[in-house]
């Protein structure tokens, strides 16, 4: 599992899926890190992203470039937590707990989100086909469209 990490915006507190080892203020500091603080924070960047990676859903992987690669060129913000992340752990988690149970999980391929929202109480995962509900239901020009799960 990954630890949750907090972080502090503008006096509101954000919980996420990924380890961060500091806070974020929502003052900007007036002089740049040291070359020692820099490193450092760097270093724990990296151990945090490799954690990230040895996580059992990336077991079957193989990465051709190591934790530090990505770090180095992330910037120096922390990465927040995006709803897609969220979503995705959490549908990864679904298909964990039924593989381990042996048993299905219920999903329905649905053309747009008024649809998903009338069958989500009936099934454990609904989808949104972004190719299917452009081509059907905009602008007849086949405009492949973003999927929504």
């Amino acid at each position: 599992m990954h630890s949750l990490r907090r972080l502090r915006v503008r006096g509101t507190t954000l919980q996420g899926s990924r380890t961060m080892s500091s806070t974020v203020s929502s003052q900007l500091p007036l002089k740049p890190p040291s070359i020692v603080e820099e490193e450092k924070e760097f270093r724990e960047r990296v151990a945090d992203m490799e954690g990230f990676f040895k996580q059992s859903r990336f077991a079957s992987l193989s990465r051709p470039y190591t934790a530090a690669d990505i770090v180095a060129k992330q910037g120096s913000m922390p990465v927040l937590p995006l709803p897609s992340t969220l979503m995705a752990d959490k549908l990864y988690k679904l298909f964990t707990e039924a593989a381990n149970e042996k048993r299905p999980v219920h999903t329905i391929g649905v053309v747009d989100p008024v649809q998903m929202t009338q069958l989500a109480p009936y099934s454990e995962v609904v989808y949104i086909s972004g190719w299917v509900a452009s081509s059907t239901l905009t602008t007849g020009f086949n405009d492949v469209g973003p999927d929504l799960g």
